[in-house]
């Protein structure tokens, strides 16, 4: 028995396991289903499918027993956003739901079918309790779907807004007083109209919350000082954090509370939508953060604008820093000095990234990033490095700092003509690089570049994004495709320079090395304003013949 269930658990490694263990059942099928439910419950967990897990189901009562629980855990993630599958989900949920609950929802104007009202269709299994990711966006979004599906439009918008979110907090009743633990809570996209959520107030949420691990409160709803406040008393296992929308002070030092009372948090996330406005950072939320300076491996700032703190002096010693990441942020500038001489002896990611390029308020001080760089250089392995400023000057300053990162396999940065030779050395120090995404801002010949730099790309190059203004002829693509050292399997030309004759280039090497036998790429994506309907209707016929994207 132990040998079998050891061939099964190393079997899941390839990248379909339910494809692995059905293969497994087809030649096992005795040994397989008189598994002990403590060993089937550890395959199932391995199936990725819903198909594969809805099989499960039919094999015998044991096999059902075990399954129904895992796909019940989050049932809205294998819905596939379809509402039909979701509105099945909150039938099953509303049927669940006791006598007085069903009451109170057709007092207040819920039309529930019969045979809900009636308990015609008792469900077999106890389906709430198995909820292990509690979503208020899953929920909310399958009553609707429920709504639209069963109960139908009522004509009157704001009354139909009214009984969904009495239906949800219904729901989450439910889901409090039946689930022994959760997971996961989410209560991000709440609107306006909804009251508090119900998450402190209801019996048995102590224990239900007391075991959370990842919390999710991205939202414009107003009370979530007493949100925070609430989860922070029942909650200090919690490893995920991702808020966004903290708009006031109470808010604020209720969020420091909730970070404080965490006993291993490891990963944050403070982001916003950006259409309605920036999360503004405080120094005070930094130093609440600073509190799990032993355990945080990964902070992300999404949509942030750090105009109002003063230093991030706080995350300077996060000394298991793994990953840290700056997205569409504002005034961080002069907030990265901070970093000048930060040691992250565990930082493998570091990223910024924003669309506004011309915007001095997402520019960022490229003495700062270089110093960054250079102080994690044993460590980085994915870099993603901004434009700050002036171009060539940025761009020089932060090529020159990856001169001794010898372990980076993902980076993506701005590059000029003048980079060139720090490139190389860049180049000849790694052997690691396996996707490179190489940006230019001003019309600038990269065959040069190639030209230098082909024989010194790593074996494991196999991804490379030309983006920008990059000129190169038609003739030196299919020239470097060809003389590449590395075997590159993805390519990814955007760039206004682009013609139908460089797609025509593409696809005679495409050809040449298929005629060959030799390895060819995978996947081509190429873009340019110049590209002609008709280019771009031989391209797609070319793929339907090779089977490759381009």
């Amino acid at each position: 028995m132990g040998s079998a269930l050891s061939c099964l658990k190393q079997s899941q490694s390839p990248p379909i396991p339910s494809v692995v263990f059905e293969r497994y059942f087809s030649f096992n099928r005795n040994t397989v289903t008189s598994l002990p439910p403590e060993c089937l419950r550890e395959i199932f967990e391995y199936l990725e499918t819903k198909g594969s897990l809805y099989s499960c189901l039919l094999v015998n009562r044991s096999w059902c027993k075990v399954a129904t629980p895992i796909l019940w855990k989050s049932p809205f993630k294998l819905s596939n956003g379809l509402s039909t599958e979701s509105t099945k989900i909150i039938q099953v949920y509303l049927t669940c739901l006791n006598r007085k609950s069903k009451q109170y929802l057709c007092n207040n104007g819920v039309i529930l079918p019969s045979n809900i009202i009636e308990g015609i269709s008792s469900p077999i299994f106890d389906y709430p309790s198995f909820l292990r990711e509690l979503k208020f966006s899953d929920i909310y979004n399958g009553v609707s779907d429920w709504f639209s599906n069963v109960i139908g439009n009522l004509g009157d918008e704001q009354q139909t807004t009214f009984l969904k979110i009495l239906i949800t907090e219904q729901l989450f009743k439910l889901f409090m007083n039946q689930c022994s633990t959760f997971d996961i809570i989410s209560l991000s996209d709440i609107p306006y109209e909804t009251p508090t959520p119900l998450l402190p107030f209801l019996t048995g949420s102590v224990n239900c919350f007391s075991r959370l691990k990842s919390f999710h409160c991205v939202s414009k709803h107003n009370n979530k000082s007493e949100i925070f406040r609430a989860i922070s008393q029942v909650s200090e296992f919690i490893e995920t954090l991702e808020v966004g929308g903290v708009d006031h002070d109470m808010e604020v030092k209720a969020l420091g509370v909730l970070i404080r009372a965490q006993k291993k948090l490891k990963k944050f996330k403070y982001t916003w939508d950006y259409q309605t406005k920036y999360q503004v950072v405080l120094s005070e939320t930094l130093c609440a953060l600073k509190s799990q300076s032993k355990f945080l491996t990964t902070i992300q700032f999404e949509y942030c604008n750090f105009h109002h703190c003063n230093s991030m002096e706080a995350l300077a010693d996060f000394e298991n820093l793994e990953y840290i990441q700056f997205i569409h942020c504002i005034y961080i500038g002069d907030k990265m000095n901070s970093f000048t001489n930060a040691k992250f002896p565990r930082l493998k990611y570091v990223g910024f990234y924003t669309n506004y390029i011309e915007s001095p308020r997402y520019w960022v001080c490229p003495d700062d990033v270089a110093a960054l760089i250079e102080n994690c250089h044993n460590s980085l392995e994915q870099v993603l490095l901004p434009r700050t400023g002036n171009c060539t000057i940025s761009s020089h300053k932060l090529v020159k700092a990856l001169r001794l990162c010898r372990n980076i396999k993902d980076l993506k940065i701005q590059m000029g003509e003048g980079d060139i030779e720090e490139f190389l050395e860049f180049l000849k120090n790694n052997e690691r690089l396996e996707k490179a995404t190489l940006i230019c801002y001003g019309d600038s010949n990269i065959e040069y570049f190639f030209t230098k730099t082909n024989q010194l790309w790593p074996n494991t190059l196999s991804s490379l994004n030309l983006k920008g203004q990059w000129i190169i002829s038609p003739e030196y693509l299919k020239t470097l495709l060809k003389e590449c050292k590395s075997s590159i399997k993805q390519l990814d030309l955007h760039s206004s320079h682009i013609t139908d004759d460089h797609v025509g280039a593409v696809i005679e090497y495409v050809k040449e090395m298929r005629s060959a036998k030799k390895t060819t790429l995978h996947s081509c994506l190429i873009s340019g304003e110049r590209m002609s309907e008709e280019g771009r209707r031989k391209a797609r016929e070319f793929v339907n013949l090779i089977k490759i994207f381009l």
